[in-house]
This record gives C-alpha cells, structure tokens and sequence, in this order.
C-alpha cells in the first residue's frame, strides 16, 4: 500500500518539474520569439514602405504649377507637371498620391521619406519625411515622390486626406552658407537701349542667382528698365551669397515690429530707391520682421557693401546705388546710436541694387 503511494508521489513530483520545466522554458523563450517576430515584422514594414515610396524627379526648383495631391491616371499625373517621371508607375492597380520634398542642398541630399502610417477609418495616410539637419540659408532643391496605393484599399481618399509630419531632428543647424545675403535684386535704367555688362567681384560667394551668373551678366538693357538675356526678358537680376557676416553696432535703429513697413518707407526713400524697388523691398522683408516685437535695423555703408562684393558695370553708370539693410529680432529694446543716413539723389543712366540679411546670435 505504501509503495503505490509512494509511486504516485513520485510521478506527481515529476509532472511538476516537466510542468516547471515547460513553463520556464516558455518564460524564456517567448520574450525571444517575441523579439524576433517585431523584428521580422517592422523589417517587413520597412521593406513595404520603402517598395511603396517611388522617387519620381529630383530639380533645383520648384515645379511650375505642381501641388500634391492623389492622382489616378497617367492624364493627372501630366496635369500636373510634364516633366515627372512616370514609367515605373501602374495605374492599373494603383493610385498615387505625389508630392514634393524641398530640401537644402548644403545639408540634405539624402532627404526622402521613410514610412507612412495608415489610418483606415479615419480615412488618412501620415507620410512622416526625415531631415537630421537644416540649414537656414541654403539653396533650396525639390525632390518629387509618388506613394504607392491600393485602388480598392484606398478608394476613399482624397487630397485633403493625406497629412504630412517632417521629423527635424537639429532644425537650423549651422553649416557653410550660414551668414548669407539675402535676395540682392539689381535694377539697370540706361537713357538709351544699349548692351551692359554686370560683374559680381567675389563671385565664389554667390549661392544662388537668376538668370544664372556665369562670369558675368550680359544683357541688352532697355530704357524701361527691362533686361533682354539669352532670348528671355528679366526686370532685374538676382542673386544671394554666402559668409556674410554681420553683427549689432553701435548705431542703428531700434523699431517695433508693427511700424516696420512705416520706417522702411521713410528710409528708403531717403537712400534712393523709387516706389517700385521699396514695395518690392518691403514685400520681401515685412513677413520677416513686422511681427516681431523689435527689430534692430542697420544700413551698411557703400565701403561694407563693396567689400563683401564689389560691383563693376559697363558702361560706367552715372548713379549706382546699393542698399543692404541686416536687422535682427529683439524681444526687448535695446539703446543704440541712430545711425545718420544721407539723402541720395540718382540721376543718368544708374543702377540700383538692394538686399539684406539676417544678424544671428553669436
């Protein structure tokens, strides 16, 4: 009687341990498997993202006319620009939703998008697009891509149902076009048509231009100030530079954000531009500052203007004028000397430039 106990002691005892024995060994082996099995599923998304995103043009400036949206056919696709790539899309199968990624050429060559992420009862798709550095000043270049979709699985869509994230993960990071000169516009009005040529002195600093600067400007300048080059005609010519250092001087002046346009008018006028070149000047800037609570202004002399880029123009105008403004945001006010401008008067056959930049912390 007492061996038959003992027997079936024994065999309880070793259905507990294979019981313990199981039971660890799951312990120990599912965190694993568990492991594995995320691994092999988000290197399965991975793979699905990256199949799913198709680069279908890269271009140094934006397409004219282009706007993202979800496309169906071939036809909307050549709607929307011509110049796309579209042999590796299948419009049988799939529709596309395109866009566009600017990106700066100093810092983000690489730049695409990584992954999306689908909402099928919301109706959305998040594409999420990854930058690892920005730099503020740079040249900026497009790149254009088509996201693969199911027609039936995404049938509902439409352009408003696409949200786009952009993960930046050091946003203005300085690198070597920092300090730059903003958007110098030259303007020539000659007393008669004649041919002008317009050479920038230090032209390795020019990160950007338009029509595109080689060596020099040559163009046909017309008495209404429109410029004829290359078979095109221009009413100025543009460019941006690099390594233009500059800092908060003594003189200046200190304004408040919501009288930018007011100041600009009034001294402008005193440094020679007409009322065309202001609007243009205050158009481009006024976004920049007027909502600011103070911007710190200062006008560089013609002696800064022409160190950090000499001009030379033939024929030899009468009047040649430039204006660089650089200002900085303040979020309080700050005591400097006004500086004192000296009204100019232009005259002849002259030419006027103006431009700026933004003063950044040290």
């Amino acid at each position: 009687m007492n061996e038959k106990k003992s027997k079936r002691n024994d065999s309880a005892i070793i259905i507990i341990l294979i019981i313990i024995g199981v039971v660890s060994l799951i312990c120990i082996l599912l965190p694993i498997m568990i492991w594995l099995i995320m691994i092999a599923i988000l290197i399965a998304i991975d793979c699905m993202n990256e199949s799913y995103f198709i680069n279908i043009g890269d271009y140094e400036s934006h397409l004219k006319g282009f706007e993202n949206q979800l496309v169906t056919s071939y036809d909307e696709i050549t709607d929307i620009n011509v110049a796309l790539s579209t042999y590796e899309l299948d419009f049988d199968k799939y529709d596309y939703y395109v866009f566009e990624i600017p990106y700066n050429v100093c810092s983000e060559k690489d730049v695409e998008p990584v992954s999306f992420e689908q909402n099928l009862r919301r109706g959305t798709i998040t594409i999420e697009i990854q930058y690892t550095k920005s730099c503020r000043y740079c040249e900026v270049n497009y790149k254009y891509y088509a996201l693969r979709l199911d027609k039936d699985a995404y049938a509902y869509l439409d352009d408003d149902s696409v949200i786009f994230t952009y993960n930046i993960t050091n946003e203005y990071l300085r690198c070597e076009y920092d300090y730059a000169v903003d958007k110098p516009m030259i303007y020539i009005y000659p007393e008669k048509d004649m041919d002008v040529e317009v050479t920038l002195g230090n032209s390795e600093l020019i990160t950007t231009s338009y029509p595109k600067y080689n060596n020099s400007w040559k163009v046909f300048a017309r008495k209404d100030g429109y410029l004829e080059y290359e078979g095109r005609t221009y009413y100025g010519l543009y460019w941006e530079g690099k390594n233009h250092k500059v800092k908060v001087e003594e003189d200046g002046f200190v304004i408040k954000g919501e009288d930018t346009s007011k100041f600009l008018e009034e001294k402008l006028e005193i440094l020679g531009l007409n009322e065309r070149e202001i609007n243009e000047f205050i158009i481009y800037w006024l976004p920049k500052m007027e909502h600011n609570k103070y911007n710190y202004v200062r006008f560089e002399t013609k002696e800064e203007i022409d160190e950090y880029m000499p001009l030379e123009i033939s024929p030899k105008p009468e009047s040649v004028i430039r204006v660089y403004m650089n200002y900085k945001a303040l979020d309080e006010k700050i005591e400097v000397k006004e500086q004192k401008l000296e009204k100019v008067e232009r005259k002849g056959y002259s030419v006027i430039e103006w431009g700026g930049s933004v003063i950044e912390d040290e």
